[in-house]
């Protein structure tokens, strides 16, 4: 059974925080672009670089299990899953629907089943979405379906042939986007049902990381400055630069070289804001900042119809209140119902017939297995 020392447990918690950094950073983008600026040069960066980060991670944990050689359980991988996301999901949906905001009882059922994406795609392919208090879920539900195929690639797949199928996948992705209008199919329901390219970029950023040369490659500064110089791009190029396919390309290994670097962990001022307390707590609510920011903006614009107008006092307010309703949830719903993930480890020692694990005797065989063995 593969264990670890203090001291490497203590580096993938580092590893952790800067990665939860970037999360904190993403969900500002969030709040950037739905209550200030509707249309940024830079959009596609935020939705990128949390597809990219969630790839990422999931792969990690699970790559880390399977190479313990313990027993993997994908049922507990799922219920830990559901542990995480369903609470904030449910008080949203609780909220909403007893409201009916945007006329959101028509289709609570779907968006409560994770399936806001396929509603959307089949009643609205081309939008804009009713309810928009359910528009942004889209991207979870990708995902969250994502969730449902990736276990069984890392855990009956060898890690080359992993490889080998998350390129296809994100080369199948990218295909289908581009040429959508060829493929009789609209350009929408690719991107908010199959955009699985980001994602993918992730995992084999993941995957490109277990050879010790390309990561001491990734860790090179100027790998840095080649990415945010990409990233950086459409504010030097020409306006539409950054709404075009060639953008949303290049920012994928950009953003994933940079969530690599985190992970290996950056050195100075950046990854001390990376891994300070203050990102770490905007991770933890950022989930819950997602999810309620849309509905906390109806209610305000219900009272007072200037703040639906996208700009400084709907940014100001709604972000506010949003961290503030995040953060309540996180301590009062969220983290009491994640506390039963230790009831559901997803790597279990493998014992013999007498119930043993070798070398240490019945009893550890009902261990939890260690901490960075469980799915965040």
């Amino acid at each position: 059974m593969q264990t670890f020392q203090a001291g490497e447990l203590q580096s993938v918690v580092d590893r952790h925080a800067q990665l939860d950094g970037l999360r904190a950073i993403a969900m500002c983008g969030v709040l950037y672009v739905h209550l200030f600026e509707t249309n940024p040069a830079t959009e596609d960066l935020r939705v990128s670089l949390f597809f990219i980060i969630s790839g990422f991670l999931i792969t990690h944990v699970l790559c880390l299990a399977k190479d313990s050689g313990n027993v993997l359980h994908i049922g507990s991988f799922y219920m830990r899953r559901a542990l995480r996301l369903f609470p904030a999901l449910i008080v949203f949906v609780a909220v909403a629907a007893a409201g009916d905001m945007d006329g959101f009882r028509t289709s609570a059922l779907w968006h409560l089943a994770q399936l806001s994406n396929i509603y959307f795609a089949l009643t609205q392919p081309i939008g804009p979405w009713q309810p928009w208090v359910a528009g942004h879920l889209w991207s979870l539900n990708v995902v969250e379906q994502f969730y449902l195929v990736v276990p069984f690639l890392v855990i009956f797949l060898r890690r080359r042939h992993l490889l080998i199928i998350a390129a296809s996948i994100w080369i199948a992705a990218v295909f289908a986007r581009v040429n959508a209008e060829h493929l009789g199919v609209a350009s929408d329901f690719i991107w908010n049902v199959l955009c699985y390219d980001p994602i993918f970029a992730g995992v084999i950023a993941r995957l490109l990381l277990f050879d010790a040369r390309l990561a001491s490659v990734a860790r090179a500064r100027r790998g840095t400055i080649f990415a945010l110089a990409v990233l950086a791009s459409p504010l030097v190029l020409w306006a539409d630069f950054g709404h075009s396919e060639s953008y949303r390309l290049l920012v994928q290994p950009a953003l994933a070289l940079i969530v690599m670097q985190a992970y290996l962990g950056f050195c100075g001022p950046v990854g001390a804001i990376l891994g300070s307390r203050t990102a770490r707590f905007f991770a933890q609510i950022s989930y819950g900042v997602y999810m309620y920011h849309l509905a906390i903006w109806w209610v305000f614009a219900t009272i007072d119809p200037v703040l639906f107008t996208p700009g400084v006092t709907a940014l100001v307010v709604v972000s506010a209140v949003s961290v503030i309703a995040a953060t309540l949830s996180f301590y009062l719903v969220e983290r009491p119902v994640s506390r039963l993930k230790r009831h559901f480890p997803i790597a279990a020692a493998r014992c013999n017939p007498a119930g043993h694990v070798a070398g240490l005797g019945p009893a550890a065989a009902s261990l939890p297995a260690p901490a960075n063995l469980r799915a965040p």
